[in-house]
């Protein structure tokens, strides 16, 4: 494996760690250092040159940063029928809505 390829490698743990961390902090309330955990996240992300896998992106609050779990810090509704139905989330710390 070339140098490159261990950084990366690296970084995709050191990030999958890091989530896990900052959802145990979100879910014992502490959101400040939860907060923390994601700007390192996207830090090491950027550095390392690699995307953020889309479970832990999604998982993520674009606006306050912190972790988001259902019934803690995020509300899910299914709005519309059929084809034109898609998933609402919202965190509940900060208001921030996300439709998929």
């Amino acid at each position: 494996m070339s140098k490159k390829g261990i950084v990366k490698d690296l970084a995709r743990q050191r990030i999958r760690w890091l989530f896990n961390l900052a959802a145990e902090e979100t879910r014992k309330g502490r959101y400040e250092r939860a907060k923390r955990y994601t700007e390192l996240i996207m830090k090491i992300a950027e550095k390392g040159n690699i995307k953020i896998p889309r479970l832990i992106k999604r998982s993520i609050c674009s606006n306050c940063g912190v972790v988001l779990i259902p019934g803690i810090t995020l509300s899910i509704r299914l709005r519309g029928e059929g084809r034109g139905s898609h998933v609402v989330a919202r965190c509940m710390l900060c208001g921030w809505v996300k439709r998929y």
